[in-house]
């Protein structure tokens, strides 16, 4: 085997950008020198031929010259215009690159025998080269785009910069991904796309290692963690053609991971910071202990606008040995990101606190669907668990957010109470928004046991209780609620006969019906006790 480099990999590491191939090399194609000039080209070389003086008419000859003395390629270093023309009419079988913003022969071959003569340190010289320019890039203050965009640029591959979550930060698809970027991303926003030794995100933090990975469609990926303090926060992605990745690639996905986890260190801080502005905030506007002058211009400092009307949300877990707060809280960004609302949103206590933007009239669908995003994503990473949640009704002004913050506890309350996996929104609360403020009277209860009593001691009270509950759902319709019990229209008349008889009331008064759903409700309310 040559120990002579190989052809794609010198050029890559003798140039910072990524050259033009007229006539690609094979895999196979090693280089043992590099000749400025014909009469010095033997086999195995690579020949350098700039375009400084040179006319088109003479290049072709020159072309299958070297092609004669056995070189191994050519690099072109310079402009040539109408060049492919000219090889359409004199076919060359040499694999032929071009170098268009290079033009100084003699430095390029100074560069190619370093490469050649030393790969390992023209390797590790590249290394500082990258790690130089990216470190800039952070420095400037660009972030992960511009990082994305310069390591595609240096590697000639598809760069994604992915958060701990898989949400893409960064991307930028290469020349030769452009028209299937899009097919090539799908499926790598899930732990199981990662290979096995980087789906522990604190093990993975612990792993400096590059693995490749086999995706569909004959493409390729180097992927790596990104760890901030020993964790994985992120991941950093080469995407390419399957065989076609190598050492330079690697070491440039090392290089990426540094610069993308200060970047991401850097992120964190300003968000752990903007985190304690936004609690301080809402802390402040909750006890309603700011000026209206001097809370208008704390959202302004935080980017929100003021004269935005928002409603109130909240979210806690259900359940015997829940999950962590910061879990909840880790959920709850991720959605509001992902969606792309500006929401103040903080952790207070067991729950998570969002005030979110709303209209003052009509029913504030995109926060609904925000809590309902948010409760989805806690069932698929926690399934032994519910997120519960509340919703406030729209605040005009920041004088009425502490109500709606009361309003959206109220709601959460009743949402543990009745068991409700939906959120509740506070104005669809109806009759329950009177018991809450009712619950505690003595005469809350009389009326519960007057009403229901006897039906609640009763061995069968769980049945009769559902058959009530479906009787009034379908506005007693008796053939929708023998469907919804699966019982015979018959069996469900009795049933119906019966509860009469043990209350001794006649479902058929308004009246009668009007205080059993009455009831009905403070029992549901009361946790079914």
């Amino acid at each position: 085997m040559s120990t002579s480099p190989e052809l794609r990999l010198l050029l890559r590491l003798a140039f910072d950008r990524p050259l033009e191939w007229l006539i690609p090399p094979s895999e196979t194609t090693h280089v043992r020198w590099a000749a400025l000039a014909l009469s010095e080209v033997r086999p195995g070389d690579l020949f350098l031929l700039s375009s400084h003086g040179l006319e088109m008419e003479a290049l072709a000859k020159t072309l299958h010259s070297a092609q004669e003395r056995g070189a191994s390629a050519a690099l072109l270093l310079g402009a040539f215009p109408g060049l492919e023309r000219l090889l359409r009419g004199s076919p060359l079988g040499l694999p032929l690159a071009i170098a268009p913003g290079y033009a100084d022969p003699r430095q390029a071959q100074e560069q190619l025998l370093s490469a050649i003569l030393n790969h390992r340190a023209a390797l590790l010289e590249r290394a500082e080269r990258i790690q130089a320019r990216l470190l800039q890039i952070s420095a400037e203050g660009r972030g992960l785009p511009a990082l994305a965009h310069s390591l595609a640029e240096i590697s000639g591959r598809g760069v994604l910069i992915q958060d701990k979550r898989f949400n893409r930060l960064a991307q930028a698809a290469s020349l030769e991904l452009s028209d299937i970027w899009n097919v090539a991303l799908e499926g790598l926003d899930a732990a199981d796309s990662l290979p096995e030794e980087l789906r522990d995100r604190k093990r993975a933090g612990r792993n400096a290692g590059v693995y490749a990975q086999a995706l569909p469609g004959g493409l390729e990926r180097l992927v790596a963690a990104v760890s901030v303090g020993e964790v994985a926060r992120g991941y950093l992605s080469l995407l390419g053609i399957a065989g076609e990745f190598d050492d330079l690639d690697r070491m440039v996905v090392e290089q990426g991971v540094r610069v993308c986890a200060l970047e991401m260190a850097r992120l964190k801080g300003l968000r752990e910071n903007e985190k304690r502005l936004r609690s301080d905030l809402l802390s402040a506007l909750l006890q309603e202990s700011l000026s209206p002058r001097d809370a208008r211009l704390w959202l302004e400092n935080l980017s929100y606008d003021p004269s935005q009307p928002y409603l109130a949300i909240r979210f806690a877990w259900e359940g015997a040995n829940p999950p962590s707060r910061r879990r909840l809280e880790t959920l709850v960004n991720g959605e509001l990101a992902r969606l792309g609302l500006n929401a103040v949103a903080s952790p207070l206590g067991a729950e998570m606190i969002c005030f979110v933007p709303a209209q003052i009239s009509g029913r504030p669908e995109q926060a609904i669907a925000f809590c309902q995003a948010v409760q989805a994503q806690g069932l698929k990473e926690q399934p032994r668990h519910t997120v519960r949640c509340g919703i406030g009704a729209p605040a005009p002004d920041l004088g009425a957010w502490h109500n709606s913050f009361r309003q959206a506890g109220q709601a959460l309350e009743l949402a543990r109470r009745l068991g409700e996996s939906a959120p509740l929104y506070f104005p669809d609360l109806s009759v329950y928004r009177l018991l809450l403020q009712m619950e505690h009277s003595p005469d809350l209860s009389s009326f519960l046991d007057e009403m229901l009593g006897p039906l609640l001691a009763h061995e069968s009270s769980a049945e009769f209780i559902r058959t009530l509950e479906a009787f009034f759902e379908h506005h007693g319709n008796l053939s929708q609620t023998a469907e919804a019990l699966y019982l015979h229209r018959n069996t469900l008349a009795y049933r119906l006969d019966r509860i009469e008889e043990i209350l001794n009331i006649d479902l058929d008064s308004p009246e009668a019906r009007l205080s059993v759903q009455l009831a009905l409700h403070i029992q549901r309310m009361s946790g079914g006790k």
